[in-house]
């Protein structure tokens, strides 16, 4: 666990140091993987019943070889273990809605090279099997997995299983759960999302989130440990920043996990009173500028920070 050494003074009882915070326990951070039984769910329509048995895949559309796949030939293919962040951009309304998860499937890269991909494709076409369907660029599609197991788990239904797409640095909605076909094409594909706005891209916009304390949790009026987890996609993620009562922006400590995982951060506040206090915070990525101050929800840009209220108590 790779720890960042981020300085600040003091901003009234705001210790942001590692020269003056020791680390929280594992147990007061987030997990570096998110256990499945946590992971958020959203889907389109309700999750089809697949048999793996009755399962399959092709992939097809400007190649020179299609691509058919029983769920055993995907078994036996060589696999990949990729730690991949999945998260929405509902994430931007307040509440983030983030998973850091282990996954393992077989690289779409390699099934690519044995399909020959004309060079006129641009896109691939993503088709499930409850009706859902979007697209994204071919370059993303190379960095795809067609992922069965999930912590080391078989992938639930309820989680897309028995297969699953995962693009890393991507929203969800370009990851289709109970994926069956994949059409390479010269443009992309207007799905239900992309016809409402949404970004034909879906690139993940740097976003952060508190998981502790909790919204409206109480504690007692001393030290408090702040932590979460920030995600900018493909990007590294190069500050935190927390703010009390809309106070000055002070930078957290980072701790940077195993490559594809969230970032986890924390600070230690020491409340000056009991009461209600509005904790924020937000985050930046490598190159990219941070998360405004404040905003509406826009599907295509960074979100607000993410804000909760604290209660101490005496």
């Amino acid at each position: 666990m790779q720890q960042s050494n981020a300085f600040s003074p003091y901003l009234g009882r705001f210790a942001v140091s590692s020269k003056h915070v020791e680390p929280p326990t594992e147990e007061q951070l987030p997990p570096v993987y998110t256990p499945s039984n946590r992971l958020f769910r959203q889907q389109f329509k309700p999750a089809p019943m697949i048999e793996p048995a009755y399962w399959s895949f092709m992939l097809g559309g400007l190649v020179n070889r299609p691509v058919v796949l029983s769920y055993d030939d995907l078994l036996s293919s060589p696999s990949f273990d990729q730690a991949s962040v999945l998260t929405c951009t509902g994430s931007q309304l307040g509440e983030p809605l983030m998973a850091s998860v282990r996954w393992i499937g077989v690289p779409l890269r390699d099934l690519l090279a044995e399909a020959e991909v004309s060079s006129k494709a641009a896109h691939a076409h993503l088709y499930a099997a409850d009706g859902y369907a979007t697209s994204i660029e071919l370059d993303w599609a190379r960095s795809a997995l067609l992922a069965y197991r999930m912590n080391g788990e078989l992938l639930a239904r309820e989680h897309g299983g028995p297969v699953r797409l995962i693009v890393p640095g991507l929203y969800g909605y370009k990851m289709p759960k109970w994926i069956q076909r994949i059409l390479l094409a010269d443009a992309p594909l207007q799905g239900v999302w992309e016809r409402r706005g949404w970004s034909q891209v879906g690139v993940v916009q740097t976003t952060t989130a508190i998981t502790r304390p909790r919204h409206l949790e109480q504690m007692p009026c001393e030290p408090i440990y702040f932590a979460g987890a920030a995600y900018a996609g493909v990007r590294a993620v190069a500050r935190v920043e927390i703010s009390v009562e809309n106070g000055p922006w002070a930078p957290v400590n980072l701790l940077y996990g195993p490559p594809g995982t969230w970032t986890r951060w924390y600070a230690l506040w020491t409340p000056p009173a009991p009461g209600d206090y509005r904790v924020s915070a937000r985050a930046t990525g490598e190159t990219v500028v941070s998360q405004p101050d404040s905003g509406q929800f826009s599907p295509n840009e960074a979100g607000a920070p993410h804000t909760i209220v604290v209660r101490v108590v005496g």
